[in-house]
């Protein structure tokens, strides 16, 4: 993905702000499909913001890379309950495979999604600063389901990041790190340009509110509908 870690500064007040973004349904390019094993990353999320993100690969960028746009976008992730044994092409799964009848549901009504809130607890302090596993932990669960995400690609302009980054933040209180397991995410919509701040508390309450507009966005009918499609199934063991 080309561009520039120039980003047009964030008004003070953002409190006019949409509720919701994108049509009734999700439209062409969309949904995408991203696939890669969660990598370390700078550990700002949870450590500093108190909003921990997981890091994808480079390699399972290509899909999202061809839109040419930085910025917020939202949808739906899932963290595999153990690495993918299955092969796949550029770092993302070339099909998606079944779900296993005792792996939990994926469903996700409308109804459950606006309930969700919208900050979630970060993972445990000390997690956060650890390396990745040589094993990756064991998740439970709950974990291992589906859930909203919105997620962050461009430089990240406040930190003046030297490349691009990819960052999901998943709206589910996580245990602990998954790093080492493989995610999948599934992006509906584009939620705005990526912006500077003039604070990390500014900073802090925009992510905040990317994470609302994600949850009502996606408690619409043909949002919620994709927390169920075949590419979020579990990982072939």
């Amino acid at each position: 993905m080309s561009g520039s870690n120039a980003a047009p500064m964030a008004p003070i007040s953002r409190e006019t702000r949409p509720s919701i973004v994108g049509g009734d349904e999700p439209e062409s390019p969309y949904p995408i499909q991203l696939r890669g094993s969660v990598t370390k990353g700078f550990g700002r999320g949870a450590r500093e913001l108190g909003i921990p993100t997981a890091n994808l690969p480079d390699s399972s960028l290509p899909p999202l890379n061809d839109l040419h746009l930085t910025g917020i976008f939202y949808g739906f992730a899932r963290v595999h309950s153990s690495p993918s044994t299955s092969k796949s092409v550029s770092g993302y799964m070339a099909s998606a495979p079944e779900r296993s009848q005792d792996e939990p549901s994926t469903t996700l009504s409308p109804e459950t999604i606006s309930s969700l809130p919208s900050r979630t607890a970060p993972y445990p302090p000390a997690a956060d600063a650890e390396p990745p596993a040589a094993e990756p932990k064991t998740l439970s669960a709950e974990d291992s389901r589906v859930w909203p995400m919105v997620m962050s690609v461009g430089w990240n302009p406040y930190y003046k990041n030297e490349k691009i980054t990819a960052e999901v933040h998943i709206l589910h209180p996580f245990a602990h790190n998954f790093y080492g397991h493989d995610m999948s995410v599934l992006v509906t919509g584009y939620i705005r340009p990526e912006l500077d701040y003039v604070s990390k508390e500014a900073l802090i309450e925009d992510i905040n509110t990317d994470a609302r507009v994600a949850l009502n966005s996606l408690a619409r009918p043909a949002y919620a509908a994709l927390a169920s499609d075949p590419f979020l199934a579990p990982s072939s063991k």
